[in-house]
C-alpha cells in the first residue's frame, strides 16, 4: 500500500530542492551566489558572534562600559569567559579578529559546532520519534545545511542555534513524568533566557497551562540567572548600563528583512519613502508592538499545542528590533512540534505550513536573481506563517 504524503514530505522536498539547486547553480557559476553563505554578504565579519563575546569577556568588570555590541545578559558571558580561559593570552574588547585567527581557535569553534549539531541530533531523536532514523536523519540535514542555520547562527558564530535547542528539549521535558525532568525543563528556559534574554516569553506556556507553581519557580531561577552574574560582571553599575544598552538598541531602525519594524521600513524603501523612515518608523514601532500584544493573546487563544510554540516563537524572531538572519533559526521550535502533532496529517492548512517552514529552511534558490536579497525569502515565509496562523485561529477556527 502506498504511503500517504505527509507533511515532513513536502518539508523535506523543497528544502532539499532549494539547497541542491543552490548547490548546482554555485557549480555552473563557479561559485555564482556564494556570497548568500555569508550573512549581508560581510565575509570580514565571519564568527564574529562567537568571537567578539569572548573578547569583551576578557574584562568581566568593564565589557558593558567598553561597548554598545555587548548585547548578551551577563550569564552569556560567564560561559564566553571560560572559552576566554583557554586562551594563552588576554585579548582587547576590539581585538576579536587576532582570537579569531589565533592558533587553535577555530578548531575549539568547529568542536564547538559539532556538539552543538549532536546535541540537535538528539533532539530530533527524542522528539520526532515517531519517525524513522533514515527520515531524522534527513531533517537533520535539511535543517542544519539551510541558510538560517548553516549561513546564519554557524556562519556568524550566534548562540541562537543552542538557544533555540535549549527551548526545544524544555518543551519536550515539560510533560515529563519524572519531577526532576520537569525541573529540569524549567532551569533550560531559565538558561536560554540567561543567553539570550527574550526566550523568557516561553514561560507564557506556563500561564496558559495554569501551572502556576511552576511558572512562579521559573521565575525565580530566571531573575537568579539574570541578576546573579552581575556580581562578576561589574554589579549594579553594570546592570544599569546594560539596561541602557537594551534601551539603546531598542530605538534602532534600519532596512532588513527581519523583524518587524526593519521588514516594513524596507518595504517603503522599495515603493521610494525610506527618505521619510523617520516619519514611518513610529507607525512602524506601534506595529510591532501590536504583533507582540496579538502573539501572546493567540497563545492562550489557540488550542493545539505547536500553534502555541509558534506564537512565542514568532516573538522572538520577528519582534526584537535589533536583529539579524539567524533569529530565523528559533522557527525549529515550532517546527518540531508542528511535525510531531502532525504526522500523517494534512489538514485544510496541512499542505501550507510544511511548505513554509521549508521555504525558510533551506537556501532560498528562487530569489538569486532578484535585488531583494536572500533574507527577504528566509523571513517572508515566517511573515506568512504567522499571518495564515492567525487566520486560521481568528477567523477560520479549524481544527489543523
Amino acid at each position: 500500500m502506498k504511503r500517504k504524503t505527509e507533511p515532513i514530505d513536502l518539508f523535506l522536498m523543497i528544502s532539499f530542492a532549494g539547497t541542491v539547486l543552490f548547490l548546482l547553480m554555485m557549480m555552473i557559476g563557479k561559485g555564482f551566489g556564494a556570497e548568500w553563505v555569508v550573512m549581508e554578504n560581510n565575509f570580514d565579519n565571519t564568527f564574529t558572534d562567537h568571537f567578539r563575546h569572548i573578547a569583551f569577556a576578557s574584562d568581566m568588570e568593564h565589557f558593558y562600559f567598553n561597548t554598545n555590541d555587548a548585547t548578551f545578559p551577563p550569564f552569556a558571558y560567564l560561559l564566553y569567559y571560560l572559552l576566554y580561559r583557554i586562551n594563552p593570552r588576554s585579548w582587547a574588547v576590539n581585538e576579536w579578529k587576532a582570537a579569531r585567527d589565533h592558533t587553535y581557535n577555530i578548531v575549539v569553534l568547529t568542536a564547538l559546532f559539532l556538539l552543538v549539531v549532536i546535541l540537535y541530533r538528539y533532539a530530533c531523536d527524542k522528539i520526532l520519534d515517531s519517525y524513522s532514523s533514515g527520515m531524522r536523519t534527513l531533517f537533520t540535514i535539511a535543517t542544519v545545511f539551510s541558510a538560517p542555520v548553516l549561513a546564519g547562527a554557524i556562519e556568524r558564530g550566534n548562540i541562537s542555534f543552542l538557544t533555540a535547542i535549549l527551548v526545544i528539549f524544555a518543551l519536550y521535558l515539560k510533560d515529563s513524568d519524572n519531577k526532576y525532568l520537569k525541573e529540569l525543563a524549567l532551569i533550560l528556559i531559565a538558561f536560554s533566557a540567561g543567553i539570550k534574554l527574550y526566550p523568557a516569553i516561553v514561560g507564557l506556556i506556563y500561564i496558559r497551562e495554569k501551572r502556576y507553581k511552576e511558572a512562579v519557580r521559573l521565575v525565580v531561577y530566571g531573575l537568579i540567572v539574570f541578576f546573579v552574574p552581575f556580581a562578576f560582571c561589574g554589579g549594579i553599575p553594570a546592570l544599569i548600563q546594560y539596561l541602557k544598552i537594551l534601551f539603546f538598541f531598542e530605538g534602532q531602525g534600519y532596512r532588513s528583512w527581519t523583524n518587524i519594524r526593519n521588514y516594513l521600513l524596507s518595504v517603503s524603501d522599495l515603493f521610494g519613502l525610506y527618505e521619510r523612515s523617520a516619519y514611518f518608523v513610529k507607525y512602524f514601532k506601534i506595529a510591532e508592538n501590536l504583533f507582540l500584544l496579538f502573539c501572546i493573546v493567540s497563545v492562550f487563544k489557540a488550542k493545539r499545542f505547536w500553534k502555541q510554540v509558534l506564537y512565542l516563537a514568532g516573538i522572538m524572531a520577528l519582534y526584537v528590533p535589533y536583529s539579524y538572519r539567524y533569529t530565523a533559526v528559533y522557527m525549529l521550535i515550532p517546527l518540531f512540534f508542528y511535525l510531531r502533532d502532525n504526522k500523517g496529517v494534512l489538514s485544510t492548512f496541512g499542505n501550507i505550513y510544511p511548505i513554509l517552514f521549508a521555504l525558510t529552511f533551506t537556501f532560498p534558490v528562487w530569489g538569486m536573481l532578484t535585488p531583494l536579497g536572500a533574507d527577504f525569502f528566509i523571513f517572508t515565509p515566517i511573515y506568512l506563517l504567522m499571518i495564515i496562523s492567525f487566520i486560521e485561529d481568528w477567523c477560520i477556527k479549524s481544527k489543523s
